[in-house]
């Protein structure tokens, strides 16, 4: 047997090891020190999620020219949820709500008109000449699904909301079941992206939202509430337009991911709540949602 080196301590047995690791483990886990001691280890665990909202700011601010009301495309699975979503509301089958938002998405018409009116309007250069509708496919299928008679929609912006909602007052039409979209803004720029063939189901209501839709001589079936997002005005929106709405009138909100006034609302009036949140993809933005307030037999019909 070769005389062991004296200089040279034996390895510890594998069960020493493991005890002095489950003993490190409990003393981190069990104690005040410990506690402190895992700081640098939560650290690096909570801003592995802040990693590619990161990456993706970056690449927008050389990519987009946006300042505001973002626009992007949902995951594939944030489309599925959606169209489960938009079933749940109306009754339809998740196969139909989903292939309604593949209609949008394949929409070349729409996409070209965007993308050429975008270009030609001068406030071009704060927006992308690109079609990304985000939640804005769940008022598509909406429109798709319930075929009213009458959509209002307060808060115009660019007016990529109304030309999505005219798309699919378009198509209903051809199928037979005719409808129109008054969409209001104060803003007297509003609606640069409305234009032929959409203007022919579509116009926007300049103004005051409040005092439009007073004025509004109409029944309406599908109201969406994008304009000051303000949980006061947006309450006051949806109690000058409850005379008015329809029986099976569904309202959507595009604040319901930060106020909770169309979720009041509905409990107030006896209508059931729904809420569905976006997951942009590649976008650093969060995502922003859809809250709906349906009657009771709206999606039992």
């Amino acid at each position: 047997m070769a005389p062991r080196d004296p200089d040279v301590s034996p390895a510890p047995p594998a069960a020493a090891r493991t005890s002095a690791k489950t003993r490190l483990k409990r003393f981190l886990l069990t104690t005040s020190v410990g506690r402190w001691m895992l700081v640098p280890y939560r650290l690096g665990g909570g801003l592995g999620y802040f990693r590619d909202p990161l990456a993706a700011l970056f690449r927008w601010l050389i990519t987009s020219r946006e300042l505001a009301n973002y626009t992007y495309d949902l995951t594939d699975r944030n489309k599925q949820h959606l169209a489960a979503a938009v079933a749940i509301v109306t009754g339809v089958e998740v196969t139909a709500a989903a292939r309604y938002i593949t209609e949008l998405d394949e929409d070349e018409v729409l996409r070209a008109h965007i993308i050429r009116r975008t270009g030609e309007h001068p406030r071009g250069h704060i927006a992308d000449p690109a079609a990304r509708y985000g939640r804005r496919a769940g008022w598509y299928a909406m429109v798709r699904a319930t075929k009213p008679k009458v959509v209002v929609e307060t808060g115009v912006d660019k007016g990529l909301g109304t030309c999505v909602l005219a798309a699919a007052l378009i198509r209903n039409a051809d199928e037979g079941h005719p409808g129109a979209a008054y969409s209001t803004d104060i803003d007297p720029e509003a609606g640069y992206l409305l234009g032929p063939p959409y203007d022919r189901v579509a116009r926007v209501l300049y103004g005051d939202s409040l005092e439009s839709l007073r004025r509004l001589d109409a029944r309406v079936d599908l109201f969406i509430n994008d304009s000051d997002h303000s949980a006061d005005y947006e309450a006051r929106e949806y109690e000058t337009i409850l005379p008015k709405l329809s029986e099976r009138a569904v309202i959507l909100a595009d604040n319901a991911h930060v106020t909770d006034a169309l979720y009041r609302f509905a409990q107030r009036t006896g209508r059931r709540f729904l809420f569905f949140r976006e997951e942009p993809l590649r976008h650093w933005y969060s995502g922003a949602g859809i809250g709906f307030a349906y009657g009771p037999g709206m999606n039992e019909t």
